[in-house]
């Protein structure tokens, strides 16, 4: 009777044997974005810049194309047909150090290099582009991505890392007159995470299609993005200034006890959401609900900012890390088959998809009812 049972689960997911990248380091892509703008044309709200600016300082071009936080070769183009990406260059950015940070106590070197694609950024036009604090918030956006094709059956993600800071405005003298860091396209305020082993309408909203499923939150409030930008009256900067503990973290105040500029890729600068019970996901979402820092900041918003840069917000970077899979019908991914697995299937029988769908064949049945059984106690 084992030996038939078995030889019914050939659909079983195919483990993976270690964690791996399977999103960024060139692998995945970007699967759709809400609103992205026509290139060269003046972007509108709530729309992904696809615009490209000359540094004053190293005269490298970046820009706030969607398909830079992934390190693509060359052009990319969505699953709607749109060009979302030229990327895929491979020399280091010359970061040339802003004076706070090359004096005492920070001492760092004038100049140092960074990967290109912590250089460039994501960015979406999401706040209100005014004078006198108006940053108000003009709707969320939302970009999805596809993980690595390579695993027919999907991945059993563990870890979304997004580096969710501007290296250019945070630690780069960006112009001659340049002294202070500090951050005009801001970071996010919130990122919330979604998950979906199946994504039929590429064009659909993540957070209203039931295909996907929230997975957890990164956010300014948490704790879990950093503290970017706050304003400083003694410092005449017409800009949010970089927090102190910011600074701080970067030169040194961190569980590594590391200098930004010795290491930029360490995986402490990455705001990281652990995920758990995620198996067969094919794509991931970051959703940002409350667009940037700055109009969620009472004390930045009443200020008077300069206008254009501030109606970003942007992200630099992603990764998705898949995890050992765990024995078969470990369907909460905690290692161990038990009745916690067993409740999950039970409470979602006759769905169709989704948690407790162990074999992905879009129901969750007694064909999933069995694989738990059968392999109940593995792992534990």
């Amino acid at each position: 009777m084992r030996t038939i049972v078995a030889l019914g689960l050939a659909s079983v997911l195919v483990a993976t044997t270690c964690a791996q990248v399977v999103l960024g380091d060139n692998k995945g892509k970007v699967r759709a974005t809400n609103a992205l703008a026509p290139i060269s044309d003046p972007e509108q709200p709530l729309q992904w810049s696809r615009r490209d600016f000359q540094d004053n300082t190293n005269l490298e071009i970046f820009g706030f194309w969607p398909a830079y936080t992934i390190q693509v070769d060359g052009l990319q183009f969505d699953a709607l047909g749109n060009q979302v990406g030229l990327g895929g260059a491979t020399t280091p950015v010359t970061i040339t150090t802003v004076d706070s940070l090359r004096s005492a106590p920070y001492n760092w070197p004038t100049n140092f290099t960074v990967p290109q694609y912590l250089f460039r950024q994501g960015g979406a036009y999401t706040n209100e582009n005014g004078f006198q604090g108006n940053r108000q918030l003009y709707g969320p956006v939302w970009i999805k991505y596809e993980l690595d094709d390579s695993n027919p059956n999907g991945w059993n993600v563990a870890k979304v890392q997004v580096f969710a800071w501007d290296v250019r405005d945070i630690v780069h003298k960006a112009s001659a007159t340049k002294t202070r860091s500090f951050s005009d396209t801001a970071a996010p305020f919130q990122i919330d995470v979604y998950v979906a082993q199946n994504d039929p309408n590429p064009a659909s909203n993540p957070q209203s299609d039931p295909n996907w499923t929230l997975v957890g939150t990164l956010s300014k409030a948490n704790g879990t993005l950093p503290n970017v930008c706050e304003w400083n009256p003694n410092t005449g900067n017409t800009f949010g200034e970089c927090s102190q503990a910011v600074l701080d973290y970067l030169n040194g105040n961190n569980s590594l006890n590391l200098k930004f500029h010795q290491d930029p890729t360490n995986d402490i600068w990455y705001s990281t959401l652990n995920v758990s019970g995620q198996s067969g996901i094919k794509y991931v979402a970051l959703v940002i609900p409350q667009g940037n820092q700055f109009n969620n900041d009472t004390e930045l918003a009443r200020r008077d900012r300069v206008a254009n840069g501030l109606r970003y917000t942007n992200i630099t970077d992603v990764r998705v890390i898949a995890g050992p899979a765990g024995p078969e019908g470990d369907v909460n991914g905690d290692g161990c088959v038990d009745d916690a697995d067993l409740l999950i299937v039970l409470f979602n029988f006759g769905n169709a998809g989704g948690q407790g769908d162990v074999n992905r064949d879009n129901i969750v049945d007694d064909a999933d009812l069995l694989i738990v059984l059968f392999n109940f106690g593995a792992g534990c």
